[in-house]
């Protein structure tokens, strides 16, 4: 895969558009350097101002590229043979994140939102991207079977049903396909191996699509060039609030540090998803690589509550 950015820049300016004089930034990245990333930054501004602003980008479809948040790298995974196969970032709510194009993963969510949905105030894709609302305690809800990655009941445990189903049924049309399925607090998340498809391509979109991933989240690998799973908890079910500041402009702060420390201390005792079966053919020895790195990571056995 392709190195991620450890550099970034944003570029701040007032544009002249149509509308107005009018402030706008731009985000660069550079895995090579500083410099490199303002680059990037004056580029894609320039870019944006060229095509009538972020207004015009939306009606197409296509700002959201250009505004790829930065994302602090924490560490890259090579192969024996020394190629990268995955790297782990920490996105903007602070939580850990598997970037890899080794395998295909698909994250399914349940159609009705659990008791403790926590983007309340932003509502819909905007709020789910960025990952903002409500606090709230892990040991508040110890009843609520998606803590432990169970169907429940009513229309929740219903649905939970449905999407095994429908994961059953993806399996069977592709028998030529490794599904690893983990149950999530909010869903589903699978790793499919032997798809050899690259994250954006249109294969890649249509099995997706097929599995019943969200948009957001097909966006975020398109936008990123890998898939992505999150490996840590999201800081508002363990009771604490999204750090205000993330990405390499919060290292090295005492603020970021405490915060890490908290979050890292609040997550022991929980974990991301269970393990629930898998089916078709053995992954190859990169991608079983990466499994065991992701399985170690979410505490895909442990018992322990799904935050």
């Amino acid at each position: 895969m392709k190195p991620l950015p450890r550099y970034w820049a944003l570029h701040h300016e007032t544009a002249t558009l149509p509308e107005g004089a009018v402030p706008l930034s731009a985000s660069g990245s550079s895995d090579l350097s500083q410099e490199d990333a303002e680059r990037d930054a004056r580029e894609r501004f320039a870019a944006l101002v060229a095509a009538g602003g972020p207004r015009k980008l939306r009606e197409r479809g296509e700002y959201y590229p250009d505004r790829r948040r930065p994302e602090e790298l924490l560490e890259e995974i090579f192969s024996p043979e020394g190629a990268l196969i995955a790297a782990i970032t920490r996105n903007r709510y602070g939580a850990a994140v598997l970037n890899t194009d080794a395998m295909l993963i698909a994250d399914v969510d349940l159609p009705t939102e659990p008791a403790d949905q926590s983007s309340a105030g932003s509502g819909g894709l905007l709020g789910r991207l960025f990952g903002r609302g409500r606090t709230g305690s892990v040991d508040a809800n110890e009843e609520d079977p998606d803590l432990r990655g169970e169907p429940g009941h009513g229309r929740r445990g219903e649905e939970h049903r449905q999407a095994l189903a429908k994961i059953g049924q993806f399996c069977a049309d592709h028998p030529d396909l490794g599904v690893r399925t983990y149950r999530t607090r909010n869903g589903f998340r699978l790793l499919v191996t032997g798809t050899g498809a690259d994250p954006g391509s249109p294969q890649s979109q249509a099995l997706l699509s097929d599995l019943g991933s969200d948009e957001l989240y097909t966006l975020l690998c398109r936008v990123h060039d890998t898939y992505r799973a999150r490996l840590s908890p999201k800081p508002w079910r363990l009771g604490l609030a999204a750090p205000a500041t993330y990405g390499q402009r919060a290292v090295g702060t005492k603020q970021w540090l405490k915060w890490v420390a908290d979050y890292d201390a609040a997550s022991a005792d929980v974990a991301v998803c269970r393990f629930i079966g898998s089916a078709g053919p053995a992954p190859s020895d990169v991608e079983q690589q990466v499994i065991e790195l992701h399985d170690r990571a979410v505490r895909h056995e442990s018992g322990l509550r799904l935050a």
